[in-house]
């Protein structure tokens, strides 16, 4: 540990000697030499997500790395109980680390999906990971069913489902013709949030026999599609002679409704008002769909607000607003309003933030000499409010052997009068229904004989009457007392 202090000289020059700083917790240099001795409990350096999805045509790879003197040792649990690597043959753990791969050749991968969590110890102490969630991607065949011809006069609204079988992650949907081109879409016809798609008013040149829902499955790689949907658009002049005759062979769904001119309503949402949850950091997307005759344009804008013109974007001509990066002042009412020119509509969407627990000052590692005080802090927020468990070498602090130098308050782990050997690893794990962190915090207590750092015998070219800059460093636990004085 290095110190500040002045030192004038008796030879008139002022020389003004900079020996560090002081901190109110030991702070280990990186000089290779000093590190190579020190003993220091796990450190996790690397692991897989939260939230892994495994492709099932690969072989597992769950990531688990960790540093510390001695190197530590690792061990693995799945939904809770203890997993033995050694007994599975499927199973590998890298050398001198806890990485595991999973050969799933043969194999359904679907076997080894569960919670996992990675265990790195050695004699100063025990360090934890997240907990891995591991599932295998999913991409479902879609049901087998036979599409009726839809039926419709020109000018009323129209909503093609799609509904895809739910995959893991969820499917990229979008619509092709038998020829493998995108269906056109605009202001009057396109695709919702949730696949479907949307017509404001149908037109005679919309009766075609291959709407086709197609949904890409991302982890995969495959593309599955919908049976086709014919919809057959008439005219009020012919729907007396063509109804009869389409009945002979065909259920025909026939949608009754005015074909004139009309103000906009809402398809999606329904209603005047809906509420809408976000989640702080997250992406948020409003969506308003409208039918009318002629074809309503919607716009956006907040109630006793502005919307974010830095964060926000419009999307599918309007229809839909997009927030990134969401942040508690975007909670408010947003009104989407359609119009045309025979009048208006209005929705309002009341949206509402809640966050998962995020850190305001997340514990660090603590190195104190024997006798000293050190605090852990691990400062989190969110909404609701998260609940904050200790945890000392992976064990919850409740249960482990009593300590009398250690006093827990809520976010805060105080510890007196440390002695040697007291070593360990602390966990911090914050909680609420939207997901949880876990940190890791060493306190390594050690006792070191105090060795000056600096080379000997450097020379330092200096400016009469201008301060100098010598440097001392140091390294020493506890923290050493350095004096300075002219040689002769």
């Amino acid at each position: 540990m290095d110190r500040k202090r002045k030192w004038m000289l008796s030879s008139g020059a002022l020389l003004v000697i900079f020996l560090g700083r002081m901190t109110t917790a030991l702070e280990v240099p990186l000089d290779p030499k000093v590190l190579e001795g020190l003993p220091q409990p796990p450190t996790i350096t690397h692991q897989s997500p939260k939230d892994f999805i495994i492709d099932p045509r690969e072989n597992i790879l769950i990531y688990c790395e960790a540093k510390g003197k001695p190197h530590p040792s690792f061990s693995w649990t799945r939904n809770g109980t203890h997993f033995d690597v050694e007994k599975d043959s499927k199973v590998l753990m890298k050398p001198s680390s806890g990485t595991l791969v999973i050969d799933i050749s043969g194999e359904k991968a679907e076997a080894y999906e569960g919670i996992y969590q990675c265990t790195a110890r050695n004699e100063h102490g025990t360090a934890v990971s997240n907990n891995i969630f591991i599932r295998q991607s999913r991409s479902p065949l879609w049901s087998k069913e036979r599409k009726e011809a839809i039926m419709v006069q020109v000018g009323v609204s129209l909503v093609l489902q799609c509904r895809p079988p739910a995959g893991l992650p969820p499917p990229i949907i979008f619509w092709m013709d038998n020829n493998f081109q995108r269906l056109p879409q605009n202001t009057r016809v396109s695709q919702a949030l949730n696949g479907d798609l949307y017509f404001s008013n149908v037109l005679l040149d919309d009766t075609r026999n291959d709407y086709i829902c197609y949904a890409r499955f991302p982890h995969t790689q495959t593309i599955q599609q919908k049976q086709p949907i014919t919809v057959k658009v008439l005219d009020m002049d012919a729907i007396n002679e063509t109804v009869a005759a389409l009945y002979n062979y065909t259920n025909n769904l026939f949608v009754d409704s005015p074909s004139g001119e009309r103000r906009p309503s809402f398809m999606a949402p329904l209603g005047r008002s809906s509420t809408q949850m976000a989640l702080r950091g997250g992406v948020l997307e409003l969506e308003c769909i409208a039918e009318g005759l002629p074809t309503p344009e919607v716009s956006w804008y907040k109630e006793s607000g502005d919307l974010p013109s830095s964060r926000m974007s419009f999307h599918n001509f309007q229809k839909t607003l997009k927030i990134a990066d969401v942040m508690e002042v975007d909670a408010g009412d947003y009104r989407c309003t359609a119009k045309n020119s025979l009048g208006s509509a209005h929705h309002t969407i009341k949206v509402n933030v809640k966050a998962a627990p995020f850190w305001i000052s997340a514990p660090r590692n603590l190195i104190l000499a024997p006798k000293e005080t050190g605090i852990l802090t691990c400062r989190v927020s969110g909404d609701p409010k998260p609940q904050i468990a200790w945890s000392v070498n992976g064990v919850p602090i409740e249960d482990s052997p009593k300590d009398t130098s250690r006093k827990v308050e809520d976010d805060t782990v105080i510890l007196s009068d440390v002695q040697t050997g007291s070593s360990a690893v602390y966990q911090c794990n914050a909680s609420n229904e939207f997901g949880y962190l876990l940190a890791n915090a060493f306190v390594n207590v050690l006792a070191e004989a105090p060795r000056v750092l600096t080379p000997p015998n450097n020379v330092y070219q200096v400016i009469t009457n201008n301060p100098a800059f010598l440097d001392c460093a140091s390294f020493g636990s506890p923290i050493p007392t350095i004096t300075c004085r002219k040689g002769p």
